[in-house]
């Protein structure tokens, strides 16, 4: 059960079963692209392609958690007038900031440098591509996967395959600057001994690793300014909805977010479980050791839910 006993938590799937079939690759929408993700995370080797907009998912969980907490009431002229000023501080600043070459360490321990900001980029992540249309880089990527299919403005970008990219296509669009995630892991090797200049930046599993993203990016770009601002922004509005939530004398709901009908669900060390955990709700899944663990129905019937989260795909 969920009371300090982990192992009746969730099932264990002998690794001779297949693993439970996962829906088709989701059209749009963010926690559509999170189910994906999950679900590729627990099916591997399967066809599905996760998609994962960091930026979207971030913006909508901060709508449901302001929603929630009434965050409206807990901001203040005052504190406009205190970003306004933390900004004007920040801009004089941001010319050093912004200096080159500049050099970073990515997600494999792998230094990267940039002599120059990045002016032709491909991006193999769909939350790269998204972060870098939000703070004004959009017209430095030349390139993108299938499923970077947000703002609308990605629409006109020449295409790259997610899942199995191929070195000699990124060549001939002459970028400067590849952006690559989980699903390129292995490959990114590869691109980096064909010559090409690689970041891998796997996905964040908090909202502090996304707005760190935002301003790496905006700093390999030379857009600083603008992604502090949108980084500052979502800082704001997190720790606002932080210091309402701690204040609340409600009971901490529990919550099943669940992604499949045979009760897969998010772990407490992933991107929903932190988004719970900021919400001051108590996942139904806390005393799991795996990231979407499968639950048992006597588990959740212990836990008695108070609420239901369920982002799959639905026909309508």
């Amino acid at each position: 059960n969920l009371r300090g006993q982990a192992p009746a938590l969730t099932r264990h799937t002998p690794h001779c079963q297949s693993p439970p079939k996962p829906p088709r690759p989701p059209r749009e929408g963010v926690f559509k692209h999170l189910c994906a993700r999950a679900h590729a995370r627990i099916q591997k080797d399967s066809a599905v392609l996760p998609r994962f907009p960091l930026f979207r998912l971030l913006t909508l969980g901060l709508l449901i958690l302001a929603a929630t907490a009434l965050i409206a009431a807990a901001c203040s002229d005052d504190d406009d007038d205190s970003a306004s000023q933390a900004q004007s501080d920040q801009t004089a600043g941001s010319t050093a900031d912004a200096a080159f070459p500049f050099t970073f360490t990515d997600s494999a321990d792998v230094e990267v440098t940039l002599q120059a900001p990045a002016r032709r980029i491909v991006s193999y992540s769909p939350g790269a591509t998204e972060i870098l249309f939000a703070i004004g880089a959009g017209d430095q990527v030349i390139a993108a996967d299938e499923f970077s299919d947000f703002p609308a403005a990605t629409e006109a970008l020449e295409r790259v395959a997610y899942s199995d990219p191929d070195p000699e296509r990124a060549l001939t669009l002459d970028p400067d600057f590849l952006i690559m995630t989980s699903r390129q892991v292995e490959q990114a090797p590869q691109f980096r001994r064909a010559g090409l200049n690689v970041a891998l930046l796997l996905e964040p599993e908090s909202l502090d690793g996304v707005i760190e993203n935002i301003r790496l990016l905006g700093r390999v770009t030379g857009n600083v300014d603008q992604a502090n601002a949108l980084a500052d922004d979502m800082r704001t509005r997190i720790d606002a909805v932080i210091a309402t939530i701690s204040g609340s004398d409600d009971a901490a709901p529990v919550v099943l977010y669940e992604l499949t009908n045979d009760l897969y669900t998010a772990g407490p060390d992933t991107f929903i479980g932190g988004m719970l955990t900021l919400l001051g709700a108590r996942n139904v899944a806390q005393g799991a050791t795996s990231p979407f663990p499968q639950l048992t129905a006597e588990a959740v019937i212990d836990a008695d839910p108070s609420g239901r989260a369920d982002p799959r795909l639905t026909e309508t």
